[in-house]
């Protein structure tokens, strides 16, 4: 058998194994920080109340995040008051920082006592926050990164 007979095959089961490594791995991205910096109270009404979240991103990667879109799970002074998923359709740059609002709307029923404990004692200057959420990026077999933040937040 003559060398070029054995390299030809051995070249298609090496790019045949590199390819299948490739289609059963995902790819794991170093978490951006992911921040509330803040909450306004867009409109509060009788069949509820719209507030407006307001987070910042820092991108650790040499390269953009596409966002697609974000699960996110909002704690405001240990209550849970907004949680779920949204689409996202912007590019945090590399190595840079990014902004971006989500529109949280309540039911006022269901949020009453919550409001209640928030509010207790009138509209405070700032809020305990915990925050749990997850960015879908637009990259091939990247996985959800997940981020997870805590702090104290102005109140607008």
């Amino acid at each position: 058998m003559k060398p070029a007979d054995v390299t030809a095959p051995c070249l298609i089961l090496f790019a045949a194994a590199l390819l299948a490594s490739c289609a059963t791995s995902r790819v794991t991205l170093p978490a951006p920080e992911v921040t509330l910096t803040g909450v306004r109270v867009k409109d509060i009404g009788i069949g509820g109340q719209e507030f407006l979240l307001g987070f910042s991103v820092s991108n650790p990667n040499p390269f953009p995040l596409p966002v697609r879109s974000i699960r996110y799970n909002v704690r405001l002074d240990g209550q849970n008051v907004a949680g779920g998923e949204t689409q996202g359709d912007f590019v945090v740059s590399a190595r840079d920082d990014g902004e971006f609002v989500i529109g949280v709307e309540l039911d006022l029923l269901q949020s009453v006592s919550q409001l209640a404990s928030l509010l207790k004692g009138g509209m405070p200057e700032t809020i305990d926050y915990e925050l749990h959420g997850s960015l879908a990026v637009d990259i091939p077999f990247a996985r959800p990164v997940p981020f997870s933040s805590s702090g104290v937040i102005r109140v607008r």
